[in-house]
């Protein structure tokens, strides 16, 4: 019964988010003293993979129990609740190189995905359809399927923000957290995650003074609100360089097919029709090259982004 009350207060704040996306969301930390809070985080999170995996102090999820979330609000009500470093370890990527992954304990598991659930209320709503990582309903394939729509395409810029995770500015992250968040409290918490650092792989613990740790349950959509901006600024840009209605014919196909349809209405021979039909079927029935047409398109999935353009570039 109780937890049915937190879960209606939580669709509050997605509904008032929906309803006007510049909504300016107070009194959230206070959600840090329901016990419930943590048993749907938990629940959320515990057949992830690696929800099992030990953090620094060697705790996982794997110890989940009362006292855990009676320790967890208590430190909250009190705003003593520190994060501890997290345990790293490098991971090979796909073009070779190495991904530092983070894990944190048991405990800060627990608080990062019940940051992760409050701040999907408030910005899941909100985010543009143009991206696709790290959010419901959407993924890798759903962010394909969208390329696979852009038919005519001439040329694609693919996109990788480099080291995207680990260069997060706090500072500007906060000041976007803010533009939505008044609720001081949740903010510094959400700072204490940032800053809580890591022990590196020869045990020495470092602070974290840029980045969003990879490994963090809060850390994707903590990125997807960095990056919202990214995609605002291209939802502009395709609404400003759109242009014109269709594509104006291409000549060198309009020759074509009144060759074709010719030799078809004077009875030409069949080899003859069936070569200028090919012929025709290899010339662009529209203008690449129309001044009058442009279209835009993006798709982003975490860092990776791919616009592209229906016009040629001198």
């Amino acid at each position: 019964m109780e937890q049915s009350k937190l879960m209606e207060r939580l669709e509050g704040y997605r509904r008032r988010n929906n309803a006007d996306h510049g909504y300016v969301n107070g009194d959230l930390y206070r959600l840090f003293y329901d016990r419930d809070l943590y048993i749907i985080a938990y629940n959320s999170v515990k057949s992830n993979d690696g929800a099992e995996t030990s953090g620094a102090d060697g705790t996982s999820l794997h110890g989940f129990c009362q006292e855990w979330i009676t320790e967890l609000i208590t430190s909250m009500r009190a705003e003593s609740y520190q994060p501890q470093p997290s345990r790293t370890t490098m991971i090979p990527k796909s073009n070779g190189k190495m991904r530092k992954l983070s894990f944190p304990n048991g405990k800060d598991k627990l608080v990062q995905e019940a940051i992760r659930i409050i701040l999907e209320c408030i910005y899941e709503p909100t985010f543009s359809n143009l991206a696709h990582g790290f959010r419901p309903k959407r993924s890798t394939q759903s962010a394909v399927a969208e390329v696979e729509t852009w038919g005519g395409t001439i040329w694609f810029i693919e996109g990788d923000i480099s080291a995207c995770f680990d260069e997060i500015d706090h500072r500007i992250l906060e000041t976007i957290l803010r533009e939505r968040i008044n609720d001081e409290r949740f903010i510094r918490l959400i700072n204490k995650i940032l800053k809580a650092g890591y022990f590196d792989m020869q045990h020495n613990c470092h602070r974290a003074k840029t980045g969003n740790a990879q490994g963090s349950c809060c850390s994707p959509i903590l990125c997807n609100i960095y990056l919202d901006k990214l995609d605002r600024f291209m939802e502009c840009t395709i609404e400003r360089d759109t242009k014109g209605n269709c594509r104006r014919q291409n000549p060198d196909y309009s020759k074509a097919r009144y060759q074709y349809k010719k030799a078809v209405s004077n009875g030409s021979d069949p080899q003859s029709i069936k070569s200028l039909f090919n012929k025709m079927k290899t010339i662009p029935s529209g203008d690449r090259y129309d001044p009058n047409f442009r279209r835009v398109k993006y798709v982003r999935y975490a860092d990776d982004c791919a616009p592209r353009r229906s016009v040629q570039v001198a």
